[in-house]
């Protein structure tokens, strides 16, 4: 009896010790200034899972396995490999830079508009095309200087329709699990993800850009990349007539030198009169992962700080996701898994709501990122 009992108490130490821990924070630095690295990749090796730093470099991924490897990676900088024990050990994590390459016109033969047009027109070569499903999770949250204003948790499976070269796409909620303090509210639709297929406006304004570029090599994965930068030359939003579109004053593209593949997106945007108020500052990063020889979206982060005014018409408005002075938006948005025949989730369906409180919401992993502060995440 004694060993029968010794036996499973042996069997369970591995599922207990990964039950303690599967979810980890920490933050991404520079090793060699110590200063923190925006919007590093944080991903699961060979799996289509992960998540992104928050412009401070915070990060937080859950679901992770005891015989998981986690890669953070970020372009510019060398990755690096962490197992499940090493990551339970550390809070911070270095990455060392890479070489940097200017004047690589010179060494491509290519320059900023001729690899642009080449990455977009291997979209069909490096991007899934045809209808996948995504496991996806979804947070985001505004507040009104130190007042949260509303906090959205979705979780589900949507279908993606992959990239094709069309505007407006749609990711279709097919079972969804809402856990938010307000179930009517939700900014997500594909168009703030799929940025890869609306990359076409630039044809429409070909001269109000300019454009500059650079190489990096990280020699962990044997890979360069080009780092290209777009400006509107006014250094000001754009507007583009039929698709009522703002264009953000700068867009940087990363694309992977091999297969011309667009693997990180960033949209900058700062001090623009809007309608009924002033951009102060907005970014948008998207990041891409190769999963089973083809790229698809991994993760996104958003953040947008809007001086809101009261204009014709806005006190009659009574929108209560938009409050007059400073208003915060932040959003994270990570593929969990993806399947590509409905059979393969079949046991995963669902079709539920849960409200919850902001205090319950708080204790959600992805939340952790959006509501961190730097005076309460410190680290030795």
């Amino acid at each position: 009896m004694r060993n029968s009992l010794l036996i499973v108490c042996i069997l369970l130490i591995p599922l207990l010790s990964f039950s303690q821990q599967n979810s980890f924070q920490g933050r991404v630095i520079n090793d060699k200034t110590k200063e923190p690295i925006a919007f590093a990749n944080i991903a699961v090796q060979n799996q289509p899972i992960g998540t992104i730093a928050d412009d401070r470099g915070f990060f937080s991924i859950s679901n992770i396995r005891a015989d998981n490897t986690i890669v953070f990676s970020c372009v510019g900088y060398k990755s690096k490999k962490l197992s499940f024990e090493e990551l339970s050990n550390t809070k911070i994590i270095r990455l060392i830079p890479c070489a940097r390459t200017l004047s690589a016109v010179t060494i491509t033969g290519m320059n900023e508009k001729a690899i642009i047009k080449k990455a977009l027109n291997s979209i069909k070569d490096n991007y899934y095309t045809s209808n996948m499903y995504l496991d996806i999770s979804f947070s985001q949250m505004a507040k009104n200087k130190d007042s949260l204003m509303f906090m959205t948790n979705l979780k589900g499976i949507y279908k993606h329709k992959g990239y094709y070269n069309k505007l407006n796409l749609v990711l279709y909620p097919l079972y969804c699990n809402m856990q938010t303090t307000d179930s009517v509210y939700s900014n997500f639709n594909l168009k703030q993800i799929d940025i890869v297929t609306q990359l076409k406006y630039l044809k429409l304004r070909p001269n109000s850009f300019e454009y500059s570029m650079d190489i990096v090599y990280d020699s962990n994965h044997n890979e360069s990349s080009y780092i290209i930068t777009i400006t509107h030359k006014e250094h000001k939003p754009l507007v583009i007539p039929f698709y009522i579109r703002v264009i953000p004053n700068i867009m940087r593209l990363y694309i992977n030198c091999n297969d011309f593949a667009i693997t990180t997106v960033e949209q900058m945007e700062d001090t623009n009169a809007n309608y009924n108020c002033n951009v102060v500052k907005f970014y948008m990063v998207t990041n891409y992962t190769k999963y089973k020889g083809k790229y698809l979206v991994s993760n996104e982060f958003s953040k947008n700080i809007r001086d809101v005014y009261p204009n014709k018409g806005f006190e009659k408005r009574k929108d209560k996701y938009i409050v007059k002075g400073i208003n915060e938006y932040k959003s994270l948005f990570n593929v969990n898994n993806v399947y590509f025949s409905k059979s393969e989730f079949g046991n995963q369906r669902g079709n539920t709501k849960e409200i919850k409180t902001f205090e319950d919401l708080k204790q959600i992993d992805e939340f952790k990122v959006l509501l961190m502060d730097n005076k309460e995440y410190m680290f030795q």
